[in-house]
């Protein structure tokens, strides 16, 4: 299965719970399921989205993890799916959906990290 992974670092004033907000909000994509968890001083939120691509007749999923602790951000983001046919050719829609989240959180002060 084709997949896109993104790591990106932030100190985004806004906070974790905000940028959650802004990807429910702004992501056009079905939200699949958000758990959250808080333990010693740092606070983490998974989210799975889910979008269909008309182009390919597919379906692709999302699934970023947010963490916080302190002022130190993180995001991982992973697009995968979006194939279809024999050869589940996905015409990058895994990867276009996980550029969306990128961008994003690139417009809260985000950058991706490559380490």
């Amino acid at each position: 299965m084709e997949h896109k992974t993104v790591q990106m670092i932030g100190r985004s004033p806004a906070g974790i719970k905000s940028l959650v907000s802004a990807l429910k909000r702004e992501l056009d994509a079905d939200l699949i399921t958000e758990s959250c968890r808080a333990f010693s001083g740092a606070y983490a939120v998974l989210l799975c989205f889910e979008k269909y691509y008309f182009r390919n007749n597919s379906y692709a999923g999302l699934t970023i993890m947010l963490t916080e602790e302190q002022e130190n951000q993180t995001a991982d983001i992973i697009g995968f799916g979006g194939g279809n046919g024999l050869f589940n050719f996905s015409l990058g829609a895994n990867s276009n959906f996980a550029d969306t989240a990128k961008s994003i959180l690139e417009n809260y002060g985000f950058q991706e990290y490559r380490g």
